[in-house]
């Protein structure tokens, strides 16, 4: 409790900097968008979970965990402007090259959290769509615009080496 009324306070004091003004009605705005920031984002700190609390403990703090969530964010960004660029070329080819593909993924996320996370961001970017999930959750099937080779191995170490190291460093539990 004692924790949430000093982020509250401090979230207060970044609206009432970022506004300019100090009065009692932008205070009040500050510790009610506050308490919202706070509500929408506590599954991201969530010390009920027993990964995160084993994060806490381990000296992870919310702040990195902040840092890693915004890092994920860029990084998808790059992914959503890279796939776009490349989609668009496709397109604008005067005859059709792609090869579509459904490729089994193998993953290395591990929590439902994460796996639903990096679902949804391989379906955002633009080429590629999350199909299913294998019963087992070792697998993630993805169907992808064009590949190069049979098993999508180019596809596979794409999203391994930029969505999904962010996802499970911003989302998983503590290294």
């Amino acid at each position: 409790m004692v924790a949430t009324s000093i982020r509250i306070f401090l979230l207060t004091l970044v609206w009432v900097a970022l506004q300019g003004t100090l009065s009692v009605g932008n205070v009040l705005l500050g510790v009610v968008f506050g308490g919202v920031i706070l509500r929408v984002t506590r599954p991201l700190f969530d010390v009920e979970d027993p990964s995160e609390s084993r994060r806490f403990r381990e000296g992870g703090r919310p702040l990195i965990r902040t840092w890693r969530v915004l890092v994920l964010l860029v990084v998808f960004l790059r992914e959503l402007i890279i796939s776009a660029v490349q989609v668009v070329r496709y397109v604008l080819q005067p005859t059709l090259k792609i090869r579509p593909a459904i490729i089994e993924y193998p993953l290395d996320v591990q929590t439902p959290r994460e796996i639903t996370v990096l679902a949804n961001l391989i379906s955002l970017t633009p080429g590629t769509l999350s199909l299913d999930v294998s019963p087992d959750n070792t697998y993630l099937y993805i169907h992808a615009i064009s590949v190069e080779t049979d098993d999508g191995a180019e596809v596979i170490d794409e999203i391994k080496s930029s969505l999904e190291k962010h996802v499970g460093r911003a989302l998983g539990p503590s290294e």
